[in-house]
């Protein structure tokens, strides 16, 4: 067959070779270096500035992380290497290892191979003509006869499923491993942000999210009970769409994609005048600027940042903040740059100006807009069947124990013999407090 080529028989430099990468050693000692790296990358933070490292550890650690990959452990060219050659191991311990669990669960359960056995699990003597009693309550109900050199046989194996435990278990790990690693590849998780009316690309993919409402439902003491945004998500590669809602816990599933309600925020109709000249008419989100020097470069370099909207305004010491959710008196925190440099800082009611030599800026129509969080991962399934895989193959390998039994008949003696590779000392312990009860009772 064509496995018979990935055999350990020989020692041919290639076989050696495999053996080194199929060992189980090699597999702790890769699985004990990823363990450690997963603690390294949760203890250091990930992806932060050369400067924050210095901060928190000191000039010598901080070059040690930087240089050795510790602020990036997860797309390392290490850890990728430990990855990669983790998967060579299990892929070659899941077909190495195939042929002999499928010549042992074909040819490894008969009465030859068992009188092979130099060391049964347990060698003991029973009363004559109780021999099929015993081995119907020990758990063998279905014996069969047989005869070797002239000599009786009963024999019966149960449970040949449990050889493939261990080998099931490492092609469920491997089918994981190869599963978060598409995972990296495949997955999506992006966001889109926006008010009703408006339609945003999703980075990268040929869907646009057109936001049709957006609603918040509020409980008596002002607290959220639930965020219902209403989709339509289009695929522009094939022109066909698909509407529903997103609530919180409730994402709209679509083009293999989740769309989920992630979070809030308030946005304002900012309209730019030069003079009477309506410049620009736009929705901008807190956190979210209106540069005019990107409009036209006839216009002065002003920038106008809208840094959060306060519904119902009130000032407190320490600032303002909102009374209630409602806009009964809703007012901007807004930052003035010219040619990058802070010219103004200040809160301004809708409606009123926000002048700059003659140019002005004007704040209208609030409304709360919508975070859409776009995810998807294609290799969840294949995830998945690998978990159930490896939770088969550890089933099989822990509470389906092969067993074998065979009871020899010569010169009017019924002897009884077991053999169990795992569990043995279980399997003995049954058979020897059995032969005990029916001894007694006879």
């Amino acid at each position: 067959m064509w496995w018979q080529a990935f055999s350990l028989e020989g020692n041919l430099p290639m076989k050696k070779m495999l053996r080194v990468f199929s060992s189980m050693y090699l597999a702790l000692v890769l699985l004990g270096l990823i363990v450690l790296s997963c603690v390294l990358g949760g203890i250091i933070p990930q992806g932060a500035l050369p400067q924050d490292y210095r901060d928190l550890f000191g000039e010598t650690f901080s070059q040690v992380i930087l240089f050795a990959g510790f602020d990036r452990v997860f797309t390392a060219w290490w850890f990728i290497l430990l990855m990669g050659l983790l998967l060579i191991n299990l892929f070659l311990c899941s077909l190495i290892r195939f042929p002999s669990t499928l010549k042992l669960y074909r040819e490894g359960f008969t009465l030859n191979s068992c009188l092979l056995q130099t060391k049964p699990s347990f060698d003991l003597c029973l009363s004559p003509g109780r021999a099929r009693d015993f081995l119907q309550q020990l758990g063998f109900a279905k014996p069969l006869s047989q005869t070797v050199d002239g000599v009786h046989y009963l024999y019966q194996s149960r449970r040949r499923l449990g050889v493939w435990g261990s080998w099931l278990s490492h092609l469920g790990m491997l089918i994981i491993v190869v599963g978060f690693a598409l995972g990296q590849l495949l997955h999506v998780d992006t966001s889109v942000y926006g008010v009703p009316g408006q339609t945003k690309q999703v980075p990268g993919h040929d869907i646009a999210v057109q936001i049709d409402a957006f609603d918040i439902i509020l409980r008596d003491d002002h607290t959220v009970e639930q965020y219902i945004a209403d989709l339509t998500i289009h695929n522009t590669k094939d022109n066909t769409s698909v509407k529903g809602q997103s609530k919180v816990n409730h994402p709209l599933e679509a083009y293999g994609m989740s769309f989920l309600q992630n979070a809030t925020g308030w946005a304002v109709n900012v309209s730019s005048f030069r003079g009477e000249e309506l410049l620009d008419e736009r929705i901008v989100c807190a956190g979210e600027s209106v540069e005019l020097k990107d409009l036209h470069e006839d216009y002065m370099d002003l920038a106008l940042v809208v840094h959060a909207l306060y519904p119902d305004v009130i000032m407190t010491p320490a600032g303002p903040r909102t009374a209630s959710p409602h806009l009964n008196n809703p007012a901007v925190l807004f930052s003035l740059y010219y040619q990058g440099k802070l010219v103004d800082q200040n809160l301004v009611g809708i409606g009123h100006d926000i002048k700059a030599s003659d140019y002005r800026f004007v704040l209208s129509s609030p409304q709360p807009y919508t975070l859409i969080q776009i995810v998807s991962d294609p290799s969840l399934p294949l995830v998945m069947a690998g978990g159930v895989l490896m939770l088969i193959g550890l089933f099989l390998a822990f509470y389906v124990r092969p067993q074998q039994v065979w009871v020899r008949y010569e010169e009017g003696q019924e002897r009884v013999y077991g053999y169990a590779k795992k569990g043995a000392d279980l399997f003995s312990d049954k058979a020897v407090m059995l032969t005990k009860e029916m001894n007694t009772t006879t």
